[in-house]
């Protein structure tokens, strides 16, 4: 549960590897008052690399060997940012990055990880598969195997790397390459510097992995030291040379760059040094653990049972610094335990004073071992499904809200019913003498044809900086919409009650987001107001320009014409992709593709849209695809028929549907269905057509274009970067007021046509 305090203290994690797992864990079960807690992480998901191998032979998928650090993050109540840490300045206690605002802190927790080291190392190093990053490997293991299936020839494919590491993953390529059927594909080799397998374990457990390397079929190449990379070869220092058309590099550890001019204290291998507290020997509010420290007091080599262990105590001590208790000393085993796979479900032991042994029970004890720990980070307690508040009736007649937890975004608005008689009320307010409701209002000035608008809302993520760039480009839409040029902004800002530092620091991440949008879009931010708030939201007024000064150039939704084509130029499912990552059942990795989409500026589309004809257009935003497509029918008098099936939507979109999950404005925003005719084969509860009702935030436009220029816009738009656009259905004669929506059903041969 989160803590009600505000936050007067800023806690910093880079870095989502196995200490800081813990870490996590242990806020959301022991939450800090008063502290805010940030996790900055390169990747979404993080790797376990004890199940690497595993995952590499074929024996788990992506989501058994990755802890998906969105709902972790939202369970301790962190802040998810998701970002590659370019330089830290430990003096200053700021983290910079490349394309954002830098992030200061007052206590910093660094488990970063490592990369295998390419020191003495020249040549076509480019062309190296490094295992580290294993966000990086994994597309790259792909496309070595897409190689492997589409060549003639076998290929010399070499591991290099003698630890166990190395090992552990030549045997896991042999187990897949055998699984596929390609082992005829590959010939595989192992290059080791050292004059036999891992050096750091005892030589028994050397002449079992031997074995069974040679059982595999693969060729050791002992005391060979690389010293370049050639474009099909690989340079030894003993002068000779060696094939290899692929080379995986599983090799010792480098530390991260951006530790060396940081101002802290490194060890000679450049790591950074900590004590027995995981403190930096600087700078004692820097903490760190994994393969990114150096442990002065108790050096261990480079490894993730280490990490594991380290993260207990660090978790206990960061919460005690911050509080000004003691701090207890991590004292890392000397004899670690090691169960190394040899790629086919089965195991080896390796620890003094144990013999080697292997076989299929140890590798279940090691699979038993590994699913318990993951379940640690993966088995969290399931938040409420953020559904829509249900109507209870009342003993009076009258009725009672359960709210649940309400959509941030634009599902966070006002129902389009509600909000239609709340705005009839006033008399005035309908699109400034348009006689209808638009995207923005034109200001009566002579001589020049503004359009104005304000949109808002609550952040839909937790990172402010990104909320920032959302809430910009959302407003901005409505300005694109209409085929305005933007021209200026002003804001009103609310951030929550906290320290005087957290405050100023949350304001200057949201804005600087927003700002980055608005020059894009040229419309600098002139000003606003800012207020305290329970949550951090931002709404900005627009001011735009319609170019030619002629309402003719207006892009209105009352200008559609029967025969038009229309073309949506983004997919659907934010609106259940952000309700389903808050309730922690969407994975990270699918909400981050729908945030790329929504970060898409609507500008370079609407100039395609001119240029192909458009004459009607709106942003599809908090309605859904069928409120702001029945405004546009409205508006013009026509009618509108829509193919559910060419509509795009974000990867695991229709899948949440079907789970049950559901924005908060889903359930009104499918009150329109009362007006939409259903085709043969068509039913209200099909996923694709309750898709068709999701709130976007964000969203794409929706415009009318002459039917004979419609595919050449869509190919425009595609090439500039909208590669889902599509022609979702077209203008018709309304023939009945009543129902000027029709959804119909394609043949597959249509669908495939497309």
């Amino acid at each position: 549960m989160l803590s009600a305090t505000p936050a007067e203290h800023d806690l910093l994690l880079v870095g989502g590897g196995h200490s800081h797992l813990a870490v996590l864990r242990r806020f959301a079960m022991r939450p800090l008052p008063g502290v805010g807690l940030t996790l900055v992480a390169r990747e979404l998901h993080t790797p376990y690399s004890g199940m690497l191998p595993g995952l590499v032979a074929g024996h788990y998928d992506f989501d058994a060997a990755h802890v998906d650090l969105g709902p972790l993050a939202a369970a301790a109540g962190a802040r998810l940012i998701h970002a590659e840490l370019q330089a830290l300045d430990a003096g200053a206690r700021l983290l910079h990055f490349a394309d954002r605002p830098p992030l200061r802190y007052d206590t910093l927790s660094i488990n970063s990880g490592a990369t295998p080291s390419l020191e003495g190392v020249t040549g076509r190093v480019d062309r190296l598969r490094r295992v580290k990053p294993i966000s990086l490997f994994l597309p790259a293991l792909d496309a070595v195997l897409a190689r492997l299936r589409s060549t003639a020839a076998p290929l010399d494919l070499v591991v290099v790397g003698g630890g166990p590491g190395g090992v552990e993953l030549i045997l896991a390529l042999a187990q897949r390459l055998r699984r596929e059927g390609l082992q005829q594909q590959a010939r595989l080799r192992l290059v080791t510097a050292g004059d036999r397998l891992v050096p750091e374990h005892g030589a028994a457990v050397a002449r079992v992995l031997a074995d069974e390397l040679a059982s595999a079929g693969v060729a050791v190449r002992p005391a060979a030291r690389v010293v370049a990379v050639g474009d099909d070869c690989l340079q030894l220092a003993d002068g000779s040379a060696l094939a290899a058309e692929e080379v995986i590099w599983a090799t010792g550890a480098v530390a991260p760059t951006w530790l060396k001019p940081s101002g802290l204290t490194l060890a000679r291998d450049g790591f950074l040094a900590v004590g027995p507290t995981l403190q930096s020997l600087s700078h004692p509010e820097v903490f760190a653990a994994g393969d990114v420290a150096a442990l002065t007091h108790a050096p261990r080599p480079k490894s993730g049972v280490y990490a594991v262990r380290a993260g207990r105590i660090l978790a206990q001590n960061l919460s005690a610094w911050i509080r000004g208790r003691s701090l207890r000393h991590f004292h890392p085993q000397q004899r670690a335990l090691y169960l190394i796979s040899t790629g086919d479900r089965r195991a080896v032991v390796a620890r003094p004073g144990l013999p080697a042994l292997r076989g299929s029970l140890i590798w279940r004890w090691k699979d038993r071992i590994d699913r318990r720990f993951m379940a640690r980070f993966s088995n969290l307690p399931v938040m409420e499904n953020p559904a829509p508040a249900s109507v209870v009736a009342t003993a009076r007649g009258g009725q009672s809200l359960q709210p649940g937890m309400r959509c941030r975004g634009c599902g966070g608005k006002v129902a389009a019913a509600p909000l239609g008689r709340a705005l009839a009320s006033l008399g005035g307010v309908n699109g400034a003498g348009r006689g209808h409701i638009e995207d923005a209002a034109a200001l009566p000035i002579e001589g020049v044809l503004l359009e104005q608008t304000i949109d808002g809302f609550t952040l839909p993520v937790s990172d402010p900086y990104l909320g920032g760039r959302l809430a910009a480009l959302h407003a901005l839409g409505d300005l694109h919409a209409m085929g305005a040029n933007p021209l200026a902004a002003l804001a009103l800002a609310g951030v929550p009650y906290a320290g005087r530092a957290q405050m100023e620091q949350d304001l200057a991440q949201m804005m600087a987001g927003a700002e980055r949008e608005l020059l894009a879009a040229g419309a600098p931010l002139l000003g606003g107001h800012s207020c305290e708030n329970d949550s951090l939201s931002l709404g900005l007024a627009l001011t735009g320009r319609i170019a030619s000064g002629r309402d003719e150039d207006v892009l209105g939704k009352d200008r559609l014409q029967q025969g038009q084509s229309l073309i949506l130029t983004k997919p659907l499912g934010t609106g259940v992709l952000l309700a389903g990552a808050a309730a922690g059942r969407v994975a990270s990795r699918d909400l981050q593709v729908a945030l790329d989409g929504m970060l898409l500026s609507n500008a370079a589309a609407v100039a395609l849209l001119r240029d192909h004809g458009a004459t009607a257009c709106t942003d599809v935003t908090g309605f859904g695809l069928l409120g702001h497509a029945l405004e546009m029918a409205d508006a013009s008098g026509c009618g509108v028929e829509i193919h559910p099936q060419r509509v795009a939507a974000f990867p695991a979109a229709l899948a949440a549907l079907d789970a049950g999950i559901a924005s908060s404005l889903q359930a009104a925003n499918e009150d329109v269905m009362a007006r939409v005719e259903l085709g043969p084969g068509l039913q209200p509860a099909d996923a694709r057509i309750r898709l068709l009702c999701d709130p976007q935030t964000c969203g794409g436009l929706l415009a009318a274009v002459p039917e004979d220029r419609a595919r050449t816009c869509v190919e425009a738009l595609r090439s500039a970067g909208f590669v889902h656009a599509a022609i979702v259905g077209s203008v018709v004669e309304a023939a009945d007021p009543g129902s000027l929506i029709r959804l119909s059903k394609l043949s597959p041969a249509a669908v495939a046509g497309d």
